[in-house]
């Protein structure tokens, strides 16, 4: 029953989400477009101080506008998936310490409890469940409702479902069995994602091998070769902003895309 009113209500939380979406897609597009616009028209004043070309700076900066308005609409979307994945890399053994102690047949909430010890993401969103059952009163199923809502992630709903199921079975020989089994899929499914980026990891150590050293050494020898042969004159000004601001922002877009590549636990365990 309790599993049945999860789903239920989780289909009915993103049905609300889907029309509140739909019915007001235009402010935030709004919102987003007049962020864009301000930077665009930031960016527009700031080249046309350095490049001293009015319609140069126009032309770039209403280049720019299109990169921020991806950037503001994406934002949101990152940090849900951001938050969902440090969610689900401390999910395992959260899980796996509650399987022990409910089939060690210690009470649900004592083993949320040990559980929330932690200083994880996952750790913390127990802590929460439990402050709404012990002082705002909510029932067990509606604080991992809350919980499951919370994180937006699949595999937490999962997982959610099956702390339902072993509250509502009581103590029990087998009463964690079934969330020793998620915790395990879970950290299979880490596993698997460390080998995927591990033979990745070498084709990105490549990329900022070639940006940060070869595109420079290229660049000044095309930049010395150019001026003589290809009549291709860079003013120093040019030179310096290239060489002390384009070069290094080059350099750090490459160490964003990887971290943004890397997955969630791994940056985990970095800290």
């Amino acid at each position: 029953m309790g599993r049945a009113n999860l789903l239920s209500s989780s289909q009915e939380s993103k049905g609300r989400s889907f029309g509140a979406v739909k019915f007001f897609p235009g402010k935030a597009a709004e919102a987003a477009a007049m962020k864009a616009c301000i930077a665009a028209l930031v960016a527009w004043l700031v080249l046309g101080l350095v490049l001293e070309d009015l319609v140069l700076s126009g032309v770039l900066g209403f280049g720019f506008f299109f990169p921020c308005l991806g950037l503001v609409l994406y934002w949101p979307k990152a940090e849900k998936r951001r938050r969902a994945g440090l969610v689900e890399a401390g999910l395992p053994f959260c899980l796996m310490g509650i399987a022990v102690d409910i089939n060690l047949g210690a009470p649900f909430l004592e083993a949320l409890e040990h559980a929330s010890r932690g200083g994880e993401a996952c750790a913390c969103e127990l802590k929460h469940v439990l402050r709404e059952v012990r002082e705002q009163g909510a029932i067990v199923q509606d604080a991992l409702r809350h919980f499951s809502e919370r994180s937006g992630s699949r595999m937490v709903k999962r997982a959610v479902i099956q702390l339902v199921a072993a509250f509502e079975q009581g103590k029990g020989k087998d009463a964690g069995e079934a969330v020793k089994r998620i915790a395990a899929e879970a950290l299979a499914r880490q596993r698997l994602e460390s080998k995927v980026f591990s033979g990745k990891l070498v084709v990105f150590s490549l990329l900022f091998i070639a940006v940060s050293a070869i595109v420079p050494a290229l660049f000044q020898s095309f930049s010395i070769v150019g001026s003589v042969i290809l009549q291709v004159d860079f003013t120093p000004m040019q030179l310096f902003l290239i060489i002390t601001v384009g070069f290094p922002l080059l350099d750090l877009a490459v160490l964003l895309y990887i971290r943004a590549k890397t997955p969630m636990f791994l940056r985990c365990e970095g800290q």
